[in-house]
This record gives C-alpha cells, sequence and structure tokens, in this order.
C-alpha cells in the first residue's frame, strides 16, 4: 500500500513538472575561439608593457599567476611586482595557441618565448602556457595563468 502511494506521488510530480530540473547559468555570454583570442591577446599585451591599470581591469579578484619556476602569485603579487619594477616582461607573444570553450569559461593554451627580469638577473625560455578566462557581466578576466617551462633538448 505504501509503495503504491509513493509511486503515485512520483507519477504526480512528474507529470505536474514537480521534478528537479537543471539549473541553468545566469550568465549567458558565448564566447568564440576569436573573442578568447583577442582577450588572451589583451593580457599578454598589459603583462608585456606593463600596463597596471589594463591588469587591474581584467585579472578577476581572485586571480593566480603560477610561473615557470613554480612561484604563485595573487592578482596584487603579480600587479604589484610589474607597478614596482621588480619584474618586467619583454613582450609576450603568443603561438601555437589553442581555444576551448566551457560556456562561459575559455581556456587558451599555448607557448611563449619568456625573457623577463626580476631581482636583478635575467629569466629566459621557452614556456607551455595555459590561461583561463571567465566572462562576467562586465565583460571577460582572467581567472588564471600557469606557464610551465620547455627543456631546450625539447624544442617545440
Amino acid at each position: 500500500m505504501v509503495k503504491k502511494i509513493i509511486v503515485s506521488l512520483l507519477m504526480a510530480c512528474v507529470v505536474m513538472g514537480c521534478a528537479s530540473k537543471p539549473v541553468q547559468p545566469t550568465e549567458h555570454a558565448v564566447w568564440t575561439e576569436a573573442a578568447a583570442m583577442n582577450s588572451a591577446k589583451q593580457w599578454a599585451d598589459a603583462a608585456g608593457k606593463p600596463d597596471v591599470i589594463e591588469l587591474e581591469k581584467i585579472l578577476a579578484d581572485d586571480y593566480v599567476h603560477i610561473h615557470a619556476t613554480a612561484l604563485v602569485e595573487n592578482k596584487r603579487q603579480f600587479i604589484d611586482a610589474l607597478k614596482t619594477g621588480a619584474r618586467r616582461y619583454d613582450p609576450i607573444i603568443l603561438e601555437e595557441t589553442k581555444v576551448r570553450i566551457y560556456g562561459t569559461t575559455a581556456i587558451v593554451n599555448g607557448r611563449f618565448n619568456l625573457k623577463a627580469f626580476s631581482g636583478g638577473r635575467t629569466i629566459e625560455g621557452v614556456n607551455r602556457i595555459t590561461l583561463v578566462l571567465v566572462y562576467r557581466p562586465q565583460g571577460f578576466q582572467v581567472a588564471s595563468f600557469q606557464a610551465t617551462p620547455i627543456p631546450a633538448a625539447a624544442g617545440k
């Protein structure tokens, strides 16, 4: 008897639309590969100049920057190092890029030839990179960056 009541209630919920529905994202932005690449290039330009005003806008408040040296910085640390001149980069030119889109998130993978100046020394090398871009009501923001060095023997 109890089983019949439960089955009847479940069927009534399905028929009446009481069953749970998938949650839809509240942001309906649709990335295109071109828009994601443009956003990645905007990040590269701002970091390479450095344009700290632009970085303040395009880096998410919870931005994480993981350097090829394994140093991890948040938004404030990354920008402050550029602002004070403690670190600077030659222009960053992204190569061999690939974009993947997941709703309001875009992931850009690629590589670049690094030439940075930090702590009185020059750092050079080739890195694979991952940028995570998110779409927010105010536009895109960079949520995360990670660089991985490519050993010299590995070449391209």
